[in-house]
């Protein structure tokens, strides 16, 4: 196993009280969405059917997030992320990040017509080391700069349709997961694409002894890869299942798998649905290499397979220990 990095490329440890309360309050706009979206929607609905043409005022933000255009979220989602205010968040969780790929490698790689998937695991609750990376990356002289538009993340059609919540998220340049469309997109120079391979379902089964992403089963996104000459980066993210808990009966878990959408109950910082401060690391493996294979066989996707889930491990291995809260903890393949 090649050794770890011995410092990190960005760090966000000498943060002011100031910057990490405002990061705190940046940061919990993200997660408290996902209860105001739906409890709105909901109320909205309940005093249509009870007040009648009275509540109709309650719909305008409804109205609102349905008109705005879609290509124009990531572009506003760019300017809000580089603000002063936004640039707090990293230093409320005392962020560091590892790039054993730099983001100039990643900038090459697109100017070269080579395309890559970005794949993190796990996503939590909610993907505040995600949030920070794309603050940090944007901020910094170094980094990818209007050149993160060329790496938008895919979620779940639910989520970018659900009105208020796509907005939100929106601002991170959020894509349909499709298969149809992720191959058509990765075929395109710079077509490159951020995958949360496991999904929200990682949730249900992580703990203070493990972490648990979902693999063994998930082999479609290599198969993506090398039928498009794609290249795939892993990338882990320590701290999104312990910035907020969540509520994880098994009937959940199975609900959440058949809808698309984490559908539980979470909490954090006084037991709202605001993230607690605990640290976040994030660690870019190297790309593995993949050949382009236009029509692989099932022994190359699982040879290929094998070869990404040794690589997370052994990424996983290598930077816990950079993180209190993982130090002592194993990753589980599921």
């Amino acid at each position: 196993m090649a050794p770890a990095l011995r410092q990190p490329t960005r760090s966000y440890l000498d943060g002011t009280p100031t910057q990490r309360r405002l990061g705190f309050v940046a940061a919990s706009i993200f997660s408290a969405s996902y209860v105001i979206a739906p409890v709105y929607l909901i109320a909205t609905g309940l005093a249509l059917c009870t007040r009648g043409t009275a509540a109709w005022p309650l719909t305008i933000p409804l109205i609102a997030s349905a008109l705005v255009p879609p290509s124009l979220l990531p572009k506003f989602g760019r300017w809000l992320l580089r603000t002063r205010f936004m640039a707090c968040i990293p230093y409320y969780f005392e962020y560091e990040e590892f790039h054993e790929t730099t983001d100039e490698e990643v900038l090459a790689l697109h100017e070269a017509g080579k395309r890559v998937i970005g794949c993190m695991h796990p996503h939590g609750v909610f993907p505040f080391v995600s949030v920070c990376a794309a603050t940090s990356t944007l901020q910094a002289a170094d980094g990818l700069g209007d050149g993160l538009g060329d790496l938008p993340t895919a979620v779940a059609n639910v989520i970018r349709q659900f009105p208020i919540l796509k907005d939100v998220v929106g601002v991170f340049g959020c894509i349909s997961a499709s298969g149809a469309f992720l191959r058509a997109r990765l075929q395109r120079r710079k077509g490159s694409v951020v995958l949360y391979v496991g999904g929200m379902i990682e949730l249900f089964y992580s703990s203070s002894q493990k972490e648990t992403v979902f693999l063994k089963k998930r082999k479609g996104f290599v198969k993506l890869a090398l039928r498009t000459g794609a290249d795939l980066i892993p990338v882990y993210l320590f701290g999104n299942t312990t910035s907020l808990e969540a509520l994880k009966w098994p009937v959940l878990a199975t609900i959440s798998r058949k809808s698309g959408v984490s559908c539980t109950l979470f909490w954090g910082r006084w037991g709202l649905p605001l993230p607690k401060r605990v640290k976040l690391t994030y660690a870019r493996g190297r790309t593995l290499g993949l050949p382009h294979i236009p029509d692989p066989t099932a022994a190359d996707v699982e040879k290929y397979h094998a070869l990404y889930v040794e690589k997370l491990v052994e990424l996983f291995d290598r930077y816990k220990g950079f993180n209190p809260d993982y130090a002592g903890k194993a990753l589980s393949i599921e």
